[in-house]
């Protein structure tokens, strides 16, 4: 399906061939390779468009301003277009012939954020104990409970960019082939725009609890005059509903007073003079003489400059560049502002329901047409369509990850109720034919939020986030926490009034729209935490990683 419009290709391809392909405009427009270009990277149009003006304005913003510097001769860019189109195209066939996404959301996925959640209530539980220390902070905890690699207590930011490197390398051995993998200067430029712009980014973004609050609010936006209606008819109060303050237990205070005399006695004893009074004093003149040239030492280092990131030191260079007249850096801007915006098919129930009832259809049509044709490529659609439908029990990670949130074992008629449910009554449902219909029903569910119309509306939404304008995402004011306060407190709102009045009152025992609000705030409390969202991220990471490129994971890779 072509989910592009003339517009919008001419508009981009324009952009395209004049930072990646320079070369072609000389052509005559008649010319059968100008009429071609750019060759296609995926199987969809639509995609190839979003793909081609991803590379480009990574060539434009973060390549060109320092190797026009050097020189003008354009092999290094058709290197790097080469490489990042291999890179994708041997990813396209891994997403569509080896990941099990089903199984990967649905399942591992849905695990992952279940462990999550566990490990940060466990370790806000034992913050406070006295066996843990007072001083022990929760992000100290959880990472005990998770560690990671790319995320140490101590040089965090750079062992996180090592990681996300080392990380990209591998990715890079696996996909590329040995002449290109052994070409440092390209692999290395390739691996700092996968691994500082692409990973780096999306940890830090997605990690980030004011993006998070702000993705439920765009997901939940109808709700948003719901919303308004009853702040303005008073049923949410006007202050916020926080939760309850933690208090440490009064046995640690005690050990927290004895330990200030221990240290006070102990540094006594070490600054005690054990020498003459002579040399006491020559060693006391030393002493000043040291910290005196200890403290120029710490006000020079102090000084220093702090390390500027790529992204700002490729925006400085582009200024540079365009003050010096270079036309390219002001590329794409109205071919950008030209190209319409995508607009993606809605989800729907119905829709998703008639691909469930069709489903068998499609399966019967597939093994007759394998059968009759003997067709290789017929035994391959019926062997990846079997994969995608042959799971089962879907929907039991999601609900315990369910269970895990709102925290149904600390309600005990509540946990009675989950347990008959899950022993009597969902079994029944199963064997009455109710369980297959909902693993096909969430089945096809993924594969609408997959499809080709829905990867070009997500490339277009990243596209606009990072490049707003047409120009790369400049570091602004930072947000209050004002601002933050009030979009979380609207987040859970959104979410409040989104759950049906009968599952509020049975899930959460609330009586009213503030208690159930604080319930959500409960709920949402594990992912309030940036470091700690960080572990997820990394995890989340680490497996689509591993399902994308097994050979990460085998041992005799």
């Amino acid at each position: 399906m072509n989910t592009s419009t003339p517009t919008t290709d001419a508009a981009l391809r324009s952009f395209h061939l004049r930072v990646l392909f320079p070369h072609i405009l000389s052509l005559p427009k008649t010319d059968p390779k100008r009429i071609n270009a750019p060759p296609p990277i995926t199987r969809s149009p639509g995609i190839d468009s979003e793909l081609y003006t991803y590379i480009a304005l990574l060539v434009r913003d973060f390549i060109h301003p320092w190797y026009r510097v050097v020189t003008n001769d354009q092999d290094f860019y058709a290197g790097i277009v080469r490489i990042l189109t291999l890179i994708i195209q041997q990813l396209e066939d891994r997403f569509c012939n080896q990941v099990d996404w089903t199984e990967l959301i649905l399942i591992s996925a849905a695990n992952l954020v279940s462990i999550h959640y566990h490990d940060f209530r466990q370790a806000k539980t034992r913050q406070y104990m006295s066996h843990a220390g007072s001083t022990v902070s929760l992000e100290a905890l959880f990472h005990g409970s998770q560690p990671h690699f790319a995320l140490q207590t101590e040089r965090s930011n750079q062992q996180q960019a090592e990681y996300l490197r080392a990380l990209t390398d591998e990715i890079l051995k696996v996909l590329l082939t040995p002449e290109d993998y052994n070409n440092d200067c390209v692999r290395h430029v390739v691996r700092e725009l996968l691994a500082n712009l692409v990973l780096n980014n999306i940890v830090e973004v997605l990690a980030d609890p004011y993006i998070i609050h702000l993705i439920i609010c765009k997901l939940l936006d109808s709700y948003t005059p719901l919303v308004e209606e009853m702040e303005a008819s008073n049923q949410f109060t006007a202050t916020t509903p926080s939760l309850p303050q933690s208090k440490q237990p009064t046995s640690t205070q005690p050990n927290k007073n004895k330990e200030q005399p221990l240290k006070k006695q102990l540094k006594e004893a070490q600054t005690t003079n054990m020498i003459s009074s002579s040399s006491s004093t020559a060693s006391q003149s030393q002493q000043q003489h040291k910290r005196k040239s200890g403290s120029e030492t710490t006000a020079s280092i102090t000084t220093e400059p702090k390390k500027e990131s790529m992204a700002s030191h490729m925006q400085r260079l582009q200024e540079k560049r365009r003050q010096e007249g270079d036309d390219l850096m002001d590329a794409g801007r109205e071919e950008l502002d030209a190209a319409h915006k995508h607009e993606r098919q809605r989800f729907s129930f119905i829709y998703i329901t008639l691909q469930v009832m069709l489903s068998p259809i499609r399966a019967l049509w597939l093994y007759v047409m394998a059968a009759l044709t003997h067709s290789q490529e017929r035994y391959q659609q019926v062997a990846k369509h079997t994969k995608r439908t042959r799971h089962v029990r879907l929907l039991e990670p999601w609900m315990h990850f369910v269970r895990v949130a709102v925290l149904v074992d600390d309600r005990p008629v509540l946990q009675w109720m989950w347990y008959m449910v899950g022993m009597f009554l969902w079994p029944l449902v199963r064997v009455l034919g109710g369980g297959l219909l909902v693993d096909k029903f969430l089945e096809q569910t993924i594969l609408h939020i997959l499809s080709e119309d829905n990867l070009v509306y997500y490339l277009q939404l990243g596209r606009n986030l990072l490049w707003p304008n047409g120009r790369f995402l400049r570091k602004g004011e930072p947000v209050s926490d004002e601002e933050k306060e009030r979009l979380r407190i609207k987040a859970e709102r959104l979410i409040t009034v989104s759950i049906p009045e009968t599952i509020g009152k049975m899930l959460f025992e609330a009586e009213n729209l503030d208690q159930l609000q604080l319930h959500i705030h409960y709920a949402l409390e594990p992912l309030q935490n940036q470091y700690i969202n960080r572990h997820l991220m990394f995890l989340l990471v680490d497996l689509v990683a591993s399902k994308i490129l097994p050979e990460l994971v085998e041992e005799e890779y």
